[in-house]
Order: structure tokens, then C-alpha cells, then sequence
């Protein structure tokens, strides 16, 4: 487990359990069964003797903190620091810092123990969607004529889409039809270089920017939806990531992603 100091939340496990349980109150999952889905995926870290100190104490201790403290949490957590916790790991492995570990447990123990704030209600985090879907091809109007993308896959989670593209090997003056759209393959100029074993295709990411610009504000347009191709399915790696109007000013510039993307 990663270890970067020794407050209760500078632990990987207490974060990962910490994360997950906030996740399920954020999104309206009633309490009690929050806390059996969180005791069933980390029952092996609750239970073992060296990694039961933060998981116990790191989701009480959360649980505390937006006054949901369960009972039978607390005094499992309250039970593995009144029987020293961790520390004959910090006093094997760091013992120059036990004692701002066992500072840190009298803390946690403290605020188990101590009145409890009043329940506090979570909201799950803005959730950014694209308005795009697998298929969709975008065209950015240059003088020489239109640069082409299109959209492989939305990948979807709870903060929002995030596109996956690859740009077309077009150079025409005007954007063709649909049906002359699906037979241009992505824009690839030295297919061995760009492509391997961890990166295996042409395609990038697309994201707004720190402004919340997306491809519309940055000045592509929706041509056309064309149907799936034959290596859709093979995510991989998507290479690189770049955000809408960065990649509007590539066009502008006169340079192509996949040269940014090596």
C-alpha cells in the first residue's frame, strides 16, 4: 500500500475507501447499504492485521465526518486503536514518525468518540456531456478546406463523457457526402512509428477546456454520423489528450494531431 505520511488520510487504502464511500452517498445510496457494499468489497483489507488500521479508522472517521457514523463501525475502529493500531508497522518500518502516528489515532479516536456533526447531505460532482456519439464527424472549416474528425467511442462516467477521435485523411476543399465520409481512413503518415503495441491506433482524447469550451465553442461543426468500422472495438490507449480549442489551434497553425501525438 502507498504510504505518504501519518495522518489517517495519507494512506491509499483510507483514500481508496474513503473515495468509494462518498461516491455512493453522493449519488443517494441510503446509508446502511453504503456501508455493507464498502465492508463487502474491502472485507480482506478490514480484516488483515496490517492494513485493518487504515481501512477501520480511514472509513469511520469519513463515515464521522458527514455524520453518518455507524455504530458497529466506530467501534470496530474505536477496538483496532485501543489495541495499538498499526504502530508495530510504523515502529518496524518508519519509528522516527510513531509518535506523530499515534497522534494521529488519539486524533481519529477523539472524534469517534466526541459529539458528531449533524448529518450533511452529499452532491454528486457536474457531470460534462459532449453532445456527441460514436460516429459523429466533426469538420473545422480552414481556408484550404475543412479538417475532418470522427468520434470512435464515448467513454461515460459519473463526471461526464470524454470522446474519443481520429482525424480523417482529407484534404478536399468542401465536406463530402456521409457515404463518401465512411470510406476515408484516419490520417496515419508513418503507421510504424505512431502506432504499437501500447498505442494501437491514431485516436486521442478531446476535452473542454479550463473555460468549459467544447467543440462548438471552439468551432467545429457536426457534418455526419457514419456507421461503426471494423477496429472501433479495440480501445487501447488513446495515445494523447487535447483540449478542443488547443486542437482548433493546431488547425489554424497548419499542424495535424498525430504529429503532436508522437
Amino acid at each position: 500500500m502507498g504510504v505518504s505520511g501519518t495522518s489517517i488520510f495519507a494512506n491509499d487504502i483510507a483514500l481508496d475507501v474513503r473515495g468509494d464511500y462518498r461516491e455512493l452517498i453522493e449519488d443517494g445510496v441510503d446509508d446502511a447499504e453504503a456501508t455493507r457494499k464498502i465492508i463487502d468489497k474491502y472485507r480482506e483489507w478490514f480484516d488483515d492485521p496490517e492494513s485493518g488500521t487504515a481501512a477501520l479508522v480511514g472509513f469511520a472517521v469519513t463515515q464521522s465526518k458527514i455524520g453518518r457514523l455507524d455504530p458497529s463501525i466506530r467501534d470496530r475502529a474505536i477496538a483496532v486503536i485501543d489495541q495499538c493500531g498499526d504502530l508495530d508497522v510504523w515502529a518496524r518500518d518508519s519509528p522516527k514518525d510513531l509518535g506523530k502516528r499515534k497522534a494521529a489515532l488519539e486524533q481519529a479516536r477523539a472524534q469517534l468518540t466526541g459529539p458528531q456533526p449533524a448529518r450533511k447531505r452529499l452532491k454528486p460532482p457536474p457531470r460534462i456531456v459532449c453532445d456527441l456519439v460514436a460516429g459523429d464527424v466533426l469538420a473545422f472549416d480552414l481556408p484550404g478546406g475543412p479538417a475532418l474528425v470522427r468520434v470512435v467511442y464515448v467513454e461515460s462516467d459519473r463526471y461526464g463523457e470524454s470522446p474519443t477521435v481520429e482525424e480523417l485523411e482529407f484534404d478536399g476543399p468542401t465536406v463530402p457526402p456521409a457515404e463518401i465520409i465512411q470510406q476515408i481512413p484516419a490520417r496515419i503518415e508513418d503507421f510504424r512509428e505512431f502506432v504499437s503495441e501500447y498505442r494501437p491506433n491514431a485516436r486521442f482524447t478531446v476535452m473542454l477546456d479550463d473555460k468549459n469550451a467544447g467543440w462548438k465553442e471552439a468551432g467545429f461543426r457536426k457534418v455526419a454520423n457514419i456507421p461503426a468500422r471494423a477496429g472501433d472495438e479495440v480501445l487501447g490507449d488513446s495515445g494523447s489528450g487535447i483540449f478542443w480549442s488547443g486542437l482548433a489551434m493546431l488547425y489554424r497553425r497548419g499542424d495535424r494531431m498525430h504529429r503532436q501525438s508522437n
